[in-house]
């Protein structure tokens, strides 16, 4: 799944999930993993909830987005009141670029926390642009593709020591309705999945290593957060294309006062083998390397960074700055200091929950072009 998908999918997570996690646990912190605790001789107060509201974003990839989500919101025992809240998010979006998105989400939290069940399904038409595959493709050879696809991603997390968890999960993506100049860059490339096709899937599995130390999920100002994900594809696993990818996400953050921050964010996927187009990584987005359009460089490896300082302005207020580098690359030992891009910007924030450390973004940035973004969540 590509990033301007997944983009999608995460804004409507974060709008969904945001306002009840930790709602019903205003005593401890989001993210963190609660020790067992024996609560077999009483039960909480708690009520499931269903919940339906307005979408509305913005970004340079999708124009404006409206949309309408819901929530489903329960907890899977009423005897552990340290139990996070699980939510059923589901929504349906549309942009102003007439690009689709009907998704359904899952974070499920058994009792005591010891599996987490996660998964993401969509469907969406998406109209894009294509500049050609490598880090250096020029502006010149941008051209408008359609296709639509279906993916679906679950996944089983178990915890096996403090914030260590082990998890696995299996991957389908079926792309179809591909629409490309049949003279332009697609064909003469060859770009596989797309040359002299209409349709392919990728059907795999993966394995998964996360470490949480952060003190919040989604607003942190200290800890730190690795995850690993391992993800193989065969064609006897019932695949058209053969191939396998590494990804690998390391965040770390400072609290310079009782408002500041330094956050810090590492980024890798490197994919090997036979890798279709829509399997490719990406440089560009609203979250790593903003100020380049998601996508405008892909190829089969990506590694990047970037650095964001955080504070206060007034009232819910809030101010960033912020700067990356990336690249892309075929092969690793094209990669080099002298193939980085940067972009650099700055951001607005309103908390819109400030018991939930919710913010509402507009980020500006400059990498090739001047982009911008408006989004319920932060970057990383």
């Amino acid at each position: 799944m590509t990033l301007s998908t997944r983009s999608f999918l995460i804004l409507l997570v974060s709008l969904l999930s945001y306002h009840f996690l930790g709602a019903q646990n205003k005593n401890r912190e989001a993210g963190a993993f609660p020790h067992p605790t024996d609560t077999s001789k009483f039960e909480i107060a708690y009520k499931n909830k269903l919940l339906i509201f307005p979408i509305v974003a913005l970004s340079t990839e999708t124009n404006w987005v409206f949309g309408l989500a819901n929530a489903y919101i329960f907890k899977t025992s009423k005897k552990d009141p340290k139990l996070r809240t699980s939510t059923l998010p589901s929504g349906f979006l549309y942009t102003l670029n007439d690009q689709i998105l009907v998704a359904l989400g899952a974070n499920i939290f058994l009792p005591k926390e010891r599996y987490i069940i996660r998964f993401e399904n969509s469907f969406s038409k998406f109209p894009d642009k294509f500049w050609g595959i490598g880090n250096n493709t020029p502006e010149s050879n941008k051209e408008s593709y359609t296709f639509t696809q279906f993916y679906i991603n679950p996944q089983l997390n178990r915890k096996v020591k403090n914030n260590i968890f082990l998890g696995g999960g299996i991957e389908y993506q079926n792309v179809f309705n591909i629409k490309y100049d049949p003279n332009g860059n697609f064909a003469n490339q060859e770009v596989l999945g797309i040359y002299n096709r209409s349709d392919y899937h990728v059907f795999g599995y993966s394995l998964l290593f996360t470490h949480d130390s952060r003190n919040h999920a989604y607003m942190p100002d200290k800890g730190s957060l690795v995850r690993i994900k391992f993800s193989n594809f065969n064609t006897d696993l019932l695949s058209d294309y053969n191939f396998h990818a590494y990804e690998m996400d390391f965040r770390k953050y400072w609290k310079l006062t009782t408002n500041q921050t330094i956050g810090f964010q590492g980024y890798g996927i490197f994919t090997f083998g036979d890798v279709p187009y829509r399997n490719l990584a990406v440089l560009g987005g609203n979250s790593m390397m903003r100020g380049y359009y998601a996508g405008r460089y892909r190829d089969k490896k990506f590694i990047g960074g970037q650095v964001e300082y955080r504070f206060p302005l007034f009232w819910r207020f809030g101010a960033t700055a912020f700067t990356s580098v990336g690249q892309v690359a075929g092969e690793l030992e094209e990669i080099n200091f002298k193939r980085f891009k940067a972009a650099v910007g700055g951001g607005l924030r309103f908390s819109v929950l400030p018991s939930e450390k919710l913010n509402l973004r507009f980020d500006v940035a400059y990498g090739n072009s001047l982009n911008y973004y408006i989004v319920l969540s932060e970057a990383f």
